[in-house]
């Protein structure tokens, strides 16, 4: 590995080949990059002096964490990418406060094998646990706990920013609420986040999941609803599952088709006595009970893993990933989602979910639709081949579809083919937004 020593500031600039090709690219293996080398701070004060050095370079910094961005969002272009994986350091679990203070390097696997010890987990933890803290807070954050917690981002105590101006602000919703509203959920474009302190909830040693299946889409959405508000219930994930495929006559030739249903995974903790049917299924109208799992709440964290390790030994990996992920209302998920599904390539797979999520608490830039009952609704392809134009083109318009509806998009998914619509995303925050950056990042430090 070569490093280039460049400034009087000692920041160290790696341009190994090797390396710098592990980063052209993020998780989505869409978009290609071009960054000018990679920094690697090991400290807060690093962070400084890089920031210091992208200026005097008259440049810009990309912040990164294990790039699991789909649309670029962590990839340099003409810009120095700053690493920052090696600021790792989590500090021991606060319960009396039920808090852990984290550096911005560190995974949620590395959160959850701390926590776990003293019988806590983050109030919401995301479904892929590879990625670090600050990534996932640069963007939002959703997981089967959402529906009480809401979004990672709403479970933040106080964060540990710098700044494009090259400021150590500590900030919080009492103290400088402004930059602490504008960094969480947006994209790194104030500032770094170099530490956060994140709220912990108390966890029983096992849960039961019950696996419902629905025949009917508003009776699947009515008890997703009704669930929701259900304080028995930790976690609550929502599915669209193919049951039968044919293919069928269209205007433009034969193409396949699918009957979809519905599932609810309603999972309930506890330490001794596992929870009855009778106990959480009460006046629901599911069509079957067909699986009850238990498991020990630990194991239940990383249920998705082998998802991820049968991307990988299947090539999948290395394929793109096009995900679309978009907050909308029940009401209006329920109008579109079957139009969606019919167009969506059998090819995609099934298994397309759709998590409630709690929408108060949020910080003020990260956007919601104005409604009660909210989802996320993601579709999440295992694999795209990049020459698959007619997958793109359909994913495009889904994604319009949702916008039309209502729906705000997830921003660390796939944006489309063009340039994104920051002022529709933004709506009547949209100037706020463009306030914080020139007040944070006048000069454009941080891409």
């Amino acid at each position: 590995m070569s490093e280039q020593k460049i400034d009087a500031q000692g920041v160290n600039v790696i341009q190994d080949q090797s390396l710098v090709s592990s980063v052209i690219t993020d998780f989505g293996n869409l978009i290609k990059g071009n960054t000018l080398g990679i920094i690697q701070p090991h400290n807060i004060e690093e962070i400084s002096s890089a920031i210091e050095f992208a200026k005097q370079q008259n440049s810009r910094l990309k912040a990164r964490g294990k790039g699991y961005t789909q649309s670029g969002q962590s990839v340099a272009q003409d810009a120095f990418t700053l690493d920052l994986t090696r600021l790792n350091h989590i500090s021991k679990v606060d319960t009396v406060t039920q808090a852990i203070a984290t550096e911005a390097g560190a995974t949620w696997q590395d959160i959850v094998t701390t926590t776990m010890k003293f019988g806590m987990l983050p109030c919401v933890l995301p479904l892929n646990l590879e990625q670090t803290v600050g990534g996932l807070l640069s963007t939002g954050g959703i997981g089967s706990t959402s529906k009480t917690y809401g979004p990672v981002v709403a479970n933040v105590i106080d964060l540990h920013i710098i700044t494009g101006n090259g400021e150590h602000i500590q900030c919080s919703r009492t103290q400088a609420p402004e930059l602490y509203h504008a960094v969480l959920g947006g994209l790194g474009g104030c500032g770094i986040i170099a530490s956060a302190t994140l709220a912990l909830r108390k966890t029983k040693k096992y849960i039961r999941t019950f696996h419902l299946l629905y025949d009917s889409l508003k009776a699947w959405m009515d008890d997703h609803v009704l669930l929701s508000r259900n304080h028995q219930i930790e976690h609550l994930e929502g599915f669209c599952w193919t049951s039968a495929k044919g293919i069928r006559q269209t205007t433009n030739g034969k193409s396949f088709f699918a009957h979809w249903l519905y599932g609810l995974q309603v999972g309930i903790e506890y330490d001794e006595a596992a929870p009855s049917v009778s106990d959480v299924l009460q006046n629901l109208n599911y069509w079957q009970l067909f699986h009850t799992e238990d498991e020990e709440t630990v194991s239940h964290v990383f249920r998705y893993q082998p998802r991820f390790e049968v991307m990988r030994a299947s090539g999948g990996w290395n394929q793109a990933h096009p995900w679309i992920e978009c907050f909308i209302s029940a009401e209006a998920l329920t109008e579109i989602l079957p139009e969606i599904l019919d167009m969506l390539p059998l090819s995609l797979g099934d298994g397309h979910r759709a998590i409630m999520v709690a929408s108060d608490n949020l910080p003020s830039l990260f956007m919601m639709p104005p409604a009660k009952n909210i989802l996320c609704f993601a579709i999440l392809p295992m694999a795209v081949p990049v020459g698959d134009t007619k997958t793109f083109d359909v994913l495009a318009k889904v994604s319009q579809i949702l916008l039309s509806a209502g729906g705000k998009r997830y921003l660390s998914g796939w944006l489309g083919k063009s340039d994104f619509d920051w002022q529709q995303h933004y709506g009547t925050s949209y100037e706020t937004w463009e306030t914080m950056k020139q007040r944070y990042d006048p000069s454009h430090i941080l891409g």
